[in-house]
């Protein structure tokens, strides 16, 4: 039996791309594992995940955490981070009815953390940016 860890990274780009007040906001469906160069921000980054089996005798699971990000430029304030941030949120917490994992059964999907920060974009360069990270709790188990 697989994991269905491309499965749920895949449920819930799905779920980002097509929540179409965090789209609006970003200017497209700027929602990456990995930025292509140049790309101008405002823009999210599905990240580092974890996983964890809880396995029952007759049904396998599995426990995840997910880190999402979302960057802007400092001109637009912390505000923006923030609302992106919120964005997500709606997106994706308690929303287990909008994303599908193809194969598995998404039983909960939580936010359990969020931060936002500035950092400069290059060590020594004169731009900024504000840097929001949110980590996601998601439980799936086979069907």
């Amino acid at each position: 039996m697989s994991s269905p860890d491309n499965a749920l990274q895949k449920g819930v780009y799905d779920r980002l791309v097509g929540y179409s007040p965090l789209t609006t906001a970003l200017g497209g469906p700027k929602v990456y594992d990995h930025v292509p160069q140049g790309t101008d921000a405002p823009y999210v980054v599905i990240g580092d995940d974890t996983a964890l089996d809880w396995d029952t005798k007759d049904k396998a699971g599995w426990e995840f955490t997910l880190t999402v990000h979302c960057w802007d430029f400092a001109a637009s304030g912390r505000k923006s981070v923030k609302a992106l941030l919120g964005f997500i949120y709606d997106a994706l917490h308690q929303q287990e009815d909008t994303i599908t994992v193809a194969g598995f059964a998404l039983v909960q999907i939580r936010r359990e953390f969020q931060t936002s920060f500035q950092e400069t974009a290059v060590e020594g360069d004169s731009d900024s940016y504000y840097h929001g990270v949110a980590r996601y709790r998601a439980v799936v188990q086979d069907i």
